[in-house]
């Protein structure tokens, strides 16, 4: 699959390969093609270019979306790596993104299916209004835990539910199949998730490969501050802290706050609860390799430390 994401990305024009292929050096999970390969394995898994192919596309929409971010979150370093917005501006990266946009649709219009070029086109759209609605907030800090879980959801849980169930549905797998696929996906999804805003608290920029804090210096609270502002007795002097800016100083002290509040503890609880349901969905499924590879990813996701 690298070598496929490597071919569709080159181009004639020396400048175009080079931006947009730059993402890919800096490496990746690669979770959202693999869910595709392991989803296609439930259904007709002789069909291994059509698989591969779609595996790259997802994997292209995730790496523009996250170009995109760069540029709205004025991010400097992901995976340790300078962001494209970083080496080349803003303007070079909004156009990479777009490029890498039109890349995976080929790939999809080529080995997609009605139901599967909708379904992806739908899931876009649904990630695109997630963020404009969380971006287009003006209540700091007073966001609800629904709030956060519907935010997550469009952002993350439905693009890792598509990807699960894509293969499948590109060969033709049954609803007994596409349901709890998307199901583990989504429960999968909102694990991740939610690890991920724990380990933007507690994680170093070494293991990170990007500052901690990331999300709230960019205004978005996550659940361990929700919690923490709900439920802390130190509350006051949190908001105070989360308002003054973020020395060295102050995010220790926001840290012990949250450790205080059990608000790390309650996040995991959340996550661990979501990993839970994605291994309930497993259940339904033919007891395969896949099956059994699937639900290692969820436990793995859950104790991932970075």
């Amino acid at each position: 699959m690298e070598n496929q994401l490597r071919e569709v990305l080159q181009s004639e024009v020396p400048l175009v390969s080079e931006v947009t292929q730059h993402p890919l050096r800096a490496g990746g999970k690669r979770l959202r093609p693999a869910l595709v390969l392991l989803g296609g394995r439930f259904h007709r898994p002789e069909e291994r270019e059509r698989l591969v192919g779609l595996a790259a596309a997802v994997e292209l929409i995730h790496m523009a979306t996250l170009v995109h971010d760069d540029v709205v979150d004025q991010a400097a370093t992901r995976r340790g790596h300078d962001t494209v917005n970083a080496r080349w501006g803003d303007r070079m990266a909004v156009l990479s993104g777009d490029y890498v946009f039109g890349c995976a649709f080929t790939l999809i219009a080529r080995w997609g299916t009605p139901a599967v070029i909708a379904s992806l086109s739908r899931c876009v759209t649904e990630m695109a209004k997630g963020e404009m609605v969380q971006f287009g907030r003006v209540r700091r800090f007073r966001e609800t835990e629904e709030d956060y879980l519907n935010w997550i959801t469009r952002k993350t849980a439905i693009f890792i539910a598509e990807s699960t169930q894509i293969g499948a549905m590109a060969c033709g797998a049954p609803d007994s199949v596409l349901l709890p696929l998307r199901g583990y996906g989504h429960a999968l999804g909102m694990c991740f998730q939610i690890v991920d805003d724990v380990l933007d608290i507690v994680g170093t920029p070494e293991t990170l490969g990007k500052p901690a804090l990331g999300d709230l210096k960019n205004g978005v609270t996550t659940l361990p501050f929700i919690h923490a502002l709900r439920e802390s007795q130190e509350r006051d002097l949190l908001r105070d802290l989360l308002s003054d800016g973020y020395s060295a100083e102050a995010v220790a002290e926001i840290r012990d706050i949250l450790r205080r509040a059990g608000s790390i503890e309650y996040a995991t609880g959340r996550a661990a609860a979501y990993a839970a349901r994605a291994q309930r969905e497993l259940e339904k499924l033919p007891d395969i390799p896949a099956r059994r590879a699937l639900s290692e990813l969820a436990d793995h996701l859950l104790h991932r430390a970075f």
